[in-house]
């Protein structure tokens, strides 16, 4: 199986965060870290991030199951567009 691998778009996507607050945090050991893919590319492994933004989640607001996850992810995207 193949492993997938999120560019800085999606990644900002799903976490929310700016660049520079990733960056800092994987300075920190806080973020998981990224992975070279060329001289001037860079990705993040999707299983990371995913795990880190419910590790995250679960540290804030206790378990969150798979429905209510995404749905507390649709419910922030909204909120967003209605800004």
């Amino acid at each position: 199986m193949q492993e997938l691998i999120w560019r800085e778009p999606r990644v900002k996507k799903e976490t929310g965060l700016s660049k520079s607050t990733r960056w800092r945090l994987m300075k920190k050991g806080e973020f998981p870290q990224k992975v070279q893919l060329g001289p001037r590319a860079v990705g993040w492994r999707a299983e990371s991030i995913i795990m880190w933004c419910k590790e995250r989640c679960e540290a804030k607001n206790g378990p969150v199951g798979k429905h209510q996850g995404e749905a507390g992810r649709v419910d922030t995207e909204a909120r967003r567009e209605a800004h």
